[in-house]
């Protein structure tokens, strides 16, 4: 489960790509590419532009966004982390 304080940092190991109006991500670790869907795009920009907690990213998402209903934001960008995550293409740093 992720935390709302916890700290999300993209991996240093991540390539990003972009190709017409996709963006393309692929770890060197692993050689996975992932590609990212408009959520995940703006999860990995806001990541890139600070280092964000979870309720920070909720929270500009939800400033920004005009297409999704408010009270899915927080499940959208928990989804997209937790993939991130998963996939080695972000790194959970707890917060002590």
């Amino acid at each position: 489960m992720l935390r709302s304080t916890d700290r999300y940092v993209p991996a240093a190991s991540v390539l990003q790509v972009r190709h017409d109006d996709v963006t393309v991500l692929t770890s060197a670790r692993t050689g996975e590419c992932h590609t990212l869907s408009s959520t995940g795009e703006e999860v990995w920009t806001l990541l890139n532009s600070e280092r964000q907690t979870m309720d920070r990213l909720v929270m500009a998402i939800a400033r920004r966004s005009s297409g999704y209903a408010l009270a899915e934001v927080p499940d959208l960008v928990r989804e997209q982390l937790d993939s991130f995550v998963r996939h080695g293409l972000v790194e959970r740093v707890a917060l002590t």
